[in-house]
């Protein structure tokens, strides 16, 4: 049969350490913890889905960096529902919802 491993002080000590920068890293962002995988979730890791104007009448329904539209809709009401749905679909996503002048975020909705 083994024995139980004893802790020092100084293990006690590394832990607590350790746990206190893990948490600063996921607050800061902090690219060394991120990549021995103690980050769980960030921001950049969201699909976000845009809800705009489009050039032609009506509005599109966009993700963010993509060229094309994945949905054109007559109504913005539409248009938001469409881009929930695929929000909803996709965690952990965003839906921005931009005014008709396409420059001010009017709505902004997170999910997961």
């Amino acid at each position: 049969m083994g024995r139980k491993r004893r802790t020092g002080p100084g293990e006690a000590l590394d832990k607590t350490v350790g746990r206190l920068a893990e948490g600063a890293g996921r607050t800061t962002g902090d690219k060394s913890l991120e990549a021995e995988g103690r980050v769980l979730s960030r921001k950049g890791q969201h699909k976000t889905f845009l809800v705009t104007p489009h050039p032609n009448g009506g509005w599109r329904v966009q993700t963010e960096g993509a060229k094309r539209a994945s949905s054109v809709h007559r109504t913005k009401p539409e248009a938001v529902a469409a881009a929930k749905e695929k929000a909803r679909g996709q965690r952990p996503s965003q839906v921005l919802v931009y005014k008709k002048d396409g420059l001010e975020v009017q709505e902004e909705k997170t999910y997961g």
